[in-house]
């Protein structure tokens, strides 16, 4: 379990994520024989290591962002390859709702396959891009997992679930009208509108807060331009930020094999409309 941001900002929307890929390798059963010939050892050797991949893709012209933090395999081939084929074959979409719900079925069925008689490994998978809403174009973004008690991923099923994270039940202050405005105002403090999934989010969100302010401070001090980033890329360079100091923190505290955020930083973006 990695961890995923979800950023919106009134530029556009970004997705960031680290590269590492969890692996246990268990090698084969050895049978030892006590000197009387009567007792038998099993011996299991565990052999864990972390390889790259990416985590977030992009459609084709920038119409949709993915990105999945969780289970590393769907079908046999690593995950980014199995949702990078689900891309292929979904160039087209009607809406995100449509959409969502087809990446829900695959990913069930897919995942029951996989699984057979086994426990359900948790997925979560966040799609997201802009749709038109009364006549404006505003962001879109769903979640689809088997997390059904998040973000504290203790009530893992076979059963995926997709969510309209921003517009089935919408809090007062959302809505198409002055969607843009209330992120602009979020954006002005360092603290862009966000969905973050993974592992251990108290200390990754306890973290993040120390580096907004920190940012806020280097953007006040006058080394830059303006007081806040002002592009997209500057953005993203945040979201790059974020990320490479969650690597740091598992990297200097936890043991090797437990480096289950690092190995680098893939942060992508698809802008506002216009």
């Amino acid at each position: 379990m990695s961890i995923l941001l979800v950023e919106l900002v009134p530029q556009g929307i970004i997705f960031g994520a680290d590269r590492n890929i969890s692996s246990e390798e268990r090698g084969t059963p050895e049978f030892i024989d006590e000197a009387d010939g009567k007792s038998y050892y099993e011996i299991v050797h565990r052999h864990y290591s972390q390889s790259p991949r990416p985590k977030v893709l992009r459609w084709p012209q920038r119409k949709a962002l993915i990105g999945y933090v969780g289970e590393a395999q769907i079908n046999g081939a690593p995950t980014d390859e199995w949702l990078y084929d689900f891309i292929g074959n979904h160039l087209k979409f009607d809406s995100f709702a449509t959409l969502a719900e087809s990446l829900r079925q695959s990913v069930e069925h897919q995942r029951r396959i996989d699984e057979g008689n086994d426990d359900a490994n948790p997925l979560i998978i966040h799609l997201a891009g802009f749709e038109e809403r009364e006549g404006i174009q505003v962001p879109d973004v769903w979640v689809i997992r088997n997390d059904h008690d998040p973000p504290h991923l203790k009530d893992i099923r076979k059963e995926f679930v997709a969510v309209d994270c921003l517009w089935q039940n919408p809090p007062w202050w959302i809505n198409p009208q002055t969607f843009r405005e209330f992120l602009s105002n979020c954006a002005a403090r360092f603290e862009p509108y966000w969905f973050h999934q993974g592992i251990d989010l108290g200390i990754f969100n306890l973290l993040e807060a120390f580096l907004k302010a920190a940012l806020s401070s280097l953007y006040k001090s006058g080394l830059f331009e303006h007081e806040c980033p002002q592009t997209l890329i500057d953005w993203e360079k945040q979201v790059r930020m974020s990320v490479l100091m969650y690597g740091a923190y598992f990297q200097a505290y936890q043991k090797p094999y437990e480096q289950y955020v690092g190995g680098g930083v893939d942060a992508i973006s698809i802008p506002w409309p216009e």
